[in-house]
C-alpha cells in the first residue's frame, strides 16, 4: 500500500510540474537570391511548449503573419515568402544582425548559450556578408532568449 501511495504522490508531483519547463525556441530566415534589392526576413520565437509549435510561430513571425509578435519581419515579400526554420534552440539566445541602411547586404544571425556569444555570431556573420566598406554598419536589430 505504501509503494501505491507513493507513486500516486510521484504522478501529482509529475502533473503540477510548469510546461514552460518543456519551452522551445527556433528562428526562421528568408533570404532571397539578391538580398539588396529584396532584403531578408527573420522571425524568432522562444519559450513556446513544442518543438513544433516553436517552429510554426517562428515562420509566421519572419513572414509578419502573427500579430502578435514583438519580433517580426518587416521585409519585403520576396523575402518573407523564403521564411523557412534554420534552427530551434533549447535554453539558449537568437540574434539578428543587420546594417540598417537600404540596399546593403550585410545580414546575420546567431543561436547560442548566452546573449553576449549569440550577438557576436550574428554580428560576425553579418560582418563577413556586409563588404569591406559596410562592416562597422552591422548592429544587432533583434534576439530573444528560450529561458524556461
Amino acid at each position: 500500500m505504501k509503494i501505491g501511495a507513493i507513486l500516486a504522490a510521484w504522478g501529482v508531483a509529475a502533473l503540477l510540474i510548469p510546461q514552460s519547463a518543456l519551452a522551445f525556441g527556433a528562428l526562421a530566415v528568408g533570404v532571397p537570391a539578391d538580398v539588396v534589392k529584396d532584403g531578408f526576413a527573420y522571425g524568432i520565437n522562444v519559450d513556446a511548449p513544442t518543438e513544433d509549435v516553436a517552429r510554426a510561430t517562428a515562420v509566421r513571425n519572419c513572414k509578419g503573419t502573427n500579430p502578435d509578435s514583438q519580433v517580426q519581419s518587416q521585409s519585403s515579400s520576396p523575402a518573407r515568402d523564403l521564411c523557412t526554420v534554420v534552427r530551434t534552440f533549447h535554453y539558449q539566445c537568437a540574434a539578428v544582425a543587420e546594417d540598417p541602411a537600404a540596399g546593403t547586404p550585410g545580414i546575420g544571425w546567431g543561436i547560442a548559450p548566452t546573449l553576449d556569444a549569440a550577438t557576436r555570431q550574428a554580428l560576425d556573420n553579418c560582418m563577413a556578408t556586409a563588404g569591406e566598406g559596410r562592416k562597422a554598419f552591422c548592429a544587432r536589430d533583434a534576439y530573444n532568449c528560450d529561458t524556461k
